[in-house]
């Protein structure tokens, strides 16, 4: 791949240019994906990572013409406890129905205007700034059910092999992630390349 000439890096990767232990790994152990009649794409994230913020927009721009047989969903990954508060929050405002309005904020806090989001009173006073009610977030922030969502987030991160971030694992079955791709900017081509695969794979039936 690192020979294509220049001019066919303009065209799309196709699932036969990827190569596998260098583009994405095969997960050893597949994963059920939640809707089988869609190719599953989940980014395993931290709003600390710095690779991570520069991939949203190539994100971004890809979700804009999201392919309708596609379903996306982010996924906090816990490689260490110093990601638990940023994760706990990302599960008390997604029940708040306040994520989809400071998903992008809070890595812009963290990145652009340097606030230590890793620190729960920062944090805090932050969402407060932000609209978000202070009684309900510090509630759920306590809650068993949420750190039952942390829990499960950091036995995916193990379940999924997730070694970095941003990682992207599509159909329970591929991964890439910015390393193995040399860059977020080449990652969202390879896993749409991925994705052509895995839509190959529902079609042909397993020997």
């Amino acid at each position: 791949l690192m020979g294509l000439p220049v001019a066919g890096r303009a065209a799309r990767l196709a699932p036969a240019d990827l190569m596998e232990e260098v583009d994405f790994h095969l997960l050893g152990t597949p994963q059920p994906v939640a809707d089988p009649k869609r190719v599953e794409v989940i980014e395993f994230f931290y709003y600390g990572c710095r690779w991570c913020n520069e991939f949203q927009s190539h994100l971004d721009r890809w979700l804009q013409n999201k392919p309708a047989d596609v379903q996306f969903r982010y996924q906090p990954a816990i490689r260490n406890t110093r990601w638990i508060v940023l994760t706990k929050a990302f599960y008390a405002l997604q029940q708040m129905q306040q994520l989809g309005r400071l998903h992008q904020s809070l890595y812009q806090a963290f990145h652009r205007d340097n606030v230590n989001l890793e620190d729960q009173a920062v944090l805090t006073a932050w969402l407060l700034k932000h609209g978000v009610e202070l009684k309900p977030f510090e509630t759920l922030m306590q809650s068993d059910e949420i750190m039952a969502k942390v829990q499960a987030a950091r036995e995916m991160t193990i379940a999924y092999d997730v070694q970095s971030t941003p990682s992207v694992v599509v159909d329970g079955r591929y991964l890439t992630n910015s390393g193995l791709t040399g860059g977020v900017g080449r990652l969202m081509e390879v896993v749409e390349a991925l994705i052509a695969q895995a839509r190959v794979d529902r079609r042909t039936p397993p020997r």
